[in-house]
């Protein structure tokens, strides 16, 4: 193995890509191999990324929440084939809008019911639109508070895209997630995160929400970011990414921070089918294959393409992640079967069992057109394994 050529790439995001901060960790064959930090967390301070420091995972947090649900599932406290409405009743008697043209639209009973799997692969129907009325009048009903089950009520209460299960639609499936796991599970969301998954793996850093301490340690949010003067368009440090619901809401879609050193050890359980690295089971291995199964039909695959423009080509979409199905058309050197899924400031994660390669790719950059190296990192990785 030789990760100079890696490590080489990734201290020219600095400047090339004017990133303030890049980090990256690799498991191979179940053991640490590379860990790599270069630039500022924290520019004005001149405090230097590190793999302590945190960061906001944004929609990379959807790996814990879909391990979390399937952890449940294990178990037989969920059924995935099972309707929503058997956990939670608001979702007994959904109504769909259709545009009609002209500004006029149909709102009509749905025929189908929305099943528990099709929160997990994105074909509920549901939106990502946090501005209705139904969540406007939560905000105003809890003083800003947002509790995590009410806004899910009010996600219920709206009307769906569609048909559960005929589309793929990026939306808050996976916060309605959380809220159906703390249904099942009887702690709250974030709760049972720490306690059932976070703890056992020893993820000290990963949280909805952080402490004194760990503010001290998160690196601010970068939009814009120029090095050549070291200055951004804008500089955001915030505790909790709450989709601006309000302090008691848990986001399961892209809630979560946490840093290079914790992250990856869930990547490498995912990798390790279910098996964490001190040695704890965390999922069954069918389970992973269960997660990493391409879910898609024809229509939801096209769906999901559309979405995610060429650098998802030749993937599709699993329980939660994206799945590997073609690696030529991805010119890919990883296996089919390789999955994972990335966060809006451009964080990155692949777990590929096959090639037991995990994966953590880390920067906090907003403005960063990071998918069109996303593919060369992963390449990289597995070019200096001597994959």
């Amino acid at each position: 193995m030789n990760f100079a050529p890696l490590t080489a790439y990734l201290d020219s995001f600095l400047t090339e890509k004017n990133l303030p901060m890049v980090g990256c960790a690799v498991y191979y064959r179940h053991q640490p191999v590379y860990e790599h930090c270069a630039g500022f967390a924290n520019v004005e301070r001149h405090i230097p990324m590190t793999r302590d420091t945190l960061f906001h995972l944004f929609s990379a947090s959807k790996a814990a929440t879909v391990t979390a649900g399937l952890m449940l599932a294990d178990r037989g406290l969920l059924d995935l084939n099972a309707p929503l409405s058997a956990y939670m009743p608001e979702f007994a008697h959904m109504t769909v809008r259709t545009e009609l043209g002209e500004g006029k639209e149909e709102i009509r009973r749905a025929e189908n019911p929305i099943l528990v799997r099709h929160l997990f692969s994105m074909q509920a129907g549901l939106s990502y639109n946090t501005q209705t009325p139904e969540i406007a009048a939560v905000r105003e009903a809890t003083g800003g508070r947002c509790p995590t089950r009410e806004v899910v009520r009010a996600i219920a209460a709206t009307p769906l895209l569609f048909e559960p299960g005929t589309h793929f639609k990026y939306s808050m499936c996976h916060d309605v997630l959380g809220a159906l796991i703390e249904e099942v599970s009887g702690k709250r969301f974030g709760r049972f995160l720490q306690e059932e998954l976070f703890a056992p793996l020893g993820m000290a850093d990963t949280a909805f929400y952080l402490s004194e301490e760990q503010m001290e340690r998160l690196a601010p949010e970068y939009h814009g970011f120029d090095a050549a003067t070291g200055k951004a368009k804008s500089v955001v440090l915030k505790n909790g990414m709450n989709m601006g619901m309000g302090p008691e809401y848990e986001s399961g879609g892209g809630g979560l921070s946490t840093s290079l050193a914790d992250y990856i050890l869930l990547v490498e359980t995912l990798a390790n089918r279910g098996l964490a690295p001190g040695g704890v089971r965390i999922l069954k291995p069918e389970t992973v294959d269960l997660l990493r199964r391409d879910w898609m039909d024809e229509t939801s695959r096209h769906d999901f393409e559309a979405m995610g423009g060429w650098s998802k080509m030749g993937y599709s979409y699993g329980l939660g992640v994206r799945t590997l199905v073609n690696r030529e058309r991805n010119n890919s050197l990883s296996s089919n079967g390789e999955f994972g899924w990335d966060g809006a400031l451009g964080c990155y994660w692949l777990a590929d069992p096959e090639r037991e390669v995990a994966v953590f790719y880390v920067q906090q950059a907003g403005e960063s057109p990071w998918w069109e190296w996303h593919g060369t990192v992963r390449n990289t990785v597995y070019a200096c394994l001597g994959e």
